[in-house]
């Protein structure tokens, strides 16, 4: 199974461990049959996003442990050379990067929060769900892992 992710899905999970996103992370990282594949695109996105002096105040994170979650990021993706130039997201053309990532890493879902990718819901093969879908997903496919769907639900409530 090959996931792309969203930058929201990245900046959720880095600002906090506790929601959806960040449990998705330690998913990805915990079983070998789920690959991340990400492109430098998106990973630049998320660091200019993280690197903003507000957001880094708002959250207590410094430059060196955003600069450190990316090289992470990179070390454990599968990180794809976007070809692609597809223009698919009508209300976002910034949104495309991660469909074309999608598309050139043959993954089989995207995870975003995003309104205007989950109103797609599809992308040719690709099924685009939010983060909450994708640990119900893996959940139900790999059984109850990490996160049991009490703990889901919980986190929803």
């Amino acid at each position: 199974m090959k996931l792309t992710l969203d930058t929201n899905v990245l900046v959720s999970a880095f600002v906090s461990k506790q929601g959806h996103p960040g449990k998705l992370i330690d998913v990805i990282l915990a079983f070998p049959e789920i690959r991340l594949a990400l492109s430098e695109p998106i990973l630049l996105e998320f660091r200019d996003v993280m690197m903003r002096e507000e957001v880094r105040e708002r959250f207590g994170y410094s430059v060196k442990e955003v600069e450190s979650f990316v090289e992470d990021l990179r070390r454990v993706s599968n990180m794809v050379t976007v070809k692609s130039r597809l223009m698919v997201v009508k209300e976002d053309h910034k949104d495309d990067i991660v469909i074309n990532t999608a598309i050139d890493a043959n993954s089989d879902f995207i995870v975003s929060g995003d309104s205007h990718l989950q109103k797609m819901k599809r992308f040719r093969r690709i099924k685009i769900v939010n983060p909450r879908q994708m640990i119900e997903m893996i959940s139900s496919r790999f059984g109850e892992l990490i996160i049991t769907r009490d703990e889901i639900r919980e986190s929803s409530a």
